[in-house]
């Protein structure tokens, strides 16, 4: 029951963030927006102040994981937070320090809407938070 209220609260705060919109950095989300919603959320964050929120167990996202494969490994995770004070790329709030990352891209990884990280033997999915 725990668990599906954790992620009840999770598809409610990343709904908010993609309707409400972030402007305190030009319009993107930021690990400060996310956080300052919900303490407990499993973000990374990956270039340039782009925010990753897991949905590895999201019901709608099911369906979804099949048509998405690790590319290119891009880093590992840097540091493990959960303050939102100089969040900055590849700092995560629940994946350990040197957890492997990966783009699903192949041209351009940068451009990467999904990111799959290797933890505890399996792959967990990270969505781009857009602006909303």
């Amino acid at each position: 029951m725990k668990t599906t209220w954790f992620w009840l609260i999770i598809v409610s705060i990343v709904t908010v963030v993609f309707t409400t919109g972030c402007y305190a950095d030009g319009g993107r989300v930021t690990a400060k927006d996310v956080l300052k919603q919900n303490s407990e959320a499993d973000i990374i964050q990956y270039n340039n102040g782009n925010v990753y929120s897991n949905v590895t167990e999201l019901e709608w996202f099911q369906d979804e994981k099949s048509k998405y494969t690790k590319k290119k490994l891009v880093g590992k995770v840097i540091k493990q937070t959960q303050s939102s004070f100089w969040f900055k790329d590849l700092y995560a709030t629940k994946l350990p320090e040197g957890t492997n990352v990966f783009s699903t891209d192949d041209d351009d990884v940068k451009l990467s809407f999904i990111l799959i990280v290797e933890h505890d033997g399996e792959d967990l999915y990270y969505m781009r938070l857009l602006e909303g």
